[in-house]
């Protein structure tokens, strides 16, 4: 019998059929090695830029650093998206060390005053699902997240972007650790929020629903109906 080592030593990478693969997409099948990951997570990030019109050429960004565990690997992708621009990236930096606590703080980060800087927020594919699934257990949204925007109070904030929604929470952990299997560092990190935990359960229960939740919230007539209206 095979075992499941043996498996993981015959992988090798869909893209470019290298055997340092770090990554195994359930929602898809596909094997990736570290390039081929990054490279993939870039053209996500391009195209929720271009698909939600989140940036331009003269934007001057102001990037929200955090104690996340994966914070330097998001940052990375960002700086290596807008190298390709002649725009002015800064960062700042907001003491917080899980995803609930990027959430709570979001209130007065975004109402600083910033002088007329985009702010780039550091928030996921899960966190953008969770935040869906607490508004649809409590009513009353007082966070919200669609089309890479943010909404506080059902009240779009303006010039505050979100372009990583396009990316799950293990393929950024996967670039991380450069592990082929973060499930249990993954567990432990989300296990005291209740939402993102019912997301893995579900995503494992059914792979490709947070991008199904994720066109869900792409929806003009799904927004409308809950209060949510684009300027």
């Amino acid at each position: 019998m095979i075992s499941e080592e043996d498996n993981k030593k015959e992988l090798r990478c869909s893209r470019c059929g290298s055997k340092e693969v770090i990554l195994v997409r359930k929602y898809s099948g596909e094997a990736l090695c570290r390039n081929c990951l990054r490279n993939s997570l870039l053209s996500r990030m391009r195209r929720s830029v271009s698909k939600y019109g989140l940036l331009t050429r003269r934007d001057r960004l102001l990037y929200i650093r955090t104690g996340l565990p994966y914070d330097s690997v998001l940052w990375e992708l960002f700086q290596e998206m807008e190298s390709e621009f002649p725009v002015t990236v800064e960062s700042t930096y907001v003491d917080v060390e899980t995803s609930e606590g990027l959430w709570n703080s979001l209130y007065e980060t975004v109402e600083e005053s910033h002088k007329g800087k985009k702010l780039v927020i550091p928030l996921v594919l899960d966190d953008v699902v969770a935040l869906f699934l607490k508004f649809i257990f409590q009513g009353s949204p007082s966070i919200f997240i669609a089309k890479g925007r943010v909404f506080l109070a059902m009240r779009e904030i303006d010039r505050t972007i979100i372009p990583f929604v396009g990316i799950p929470i293990e393929e950024a952990w996967a670039l991380l650790t450069n592990k082929i299997d973060n499930v249990e560092d993954i567990l432990d990190y989300i296990s005291k929020n209740r939402y993102l935990s019912m997301i893995l359960k579900l995503e494992e229960a059914i792979p490709g629903a947070r991008f199904n939740f994720l066109r869900s919230l792409e929806r003009i007539d799904l927004l409308k109906s809950i209060g949510i209206v684009f300027r």
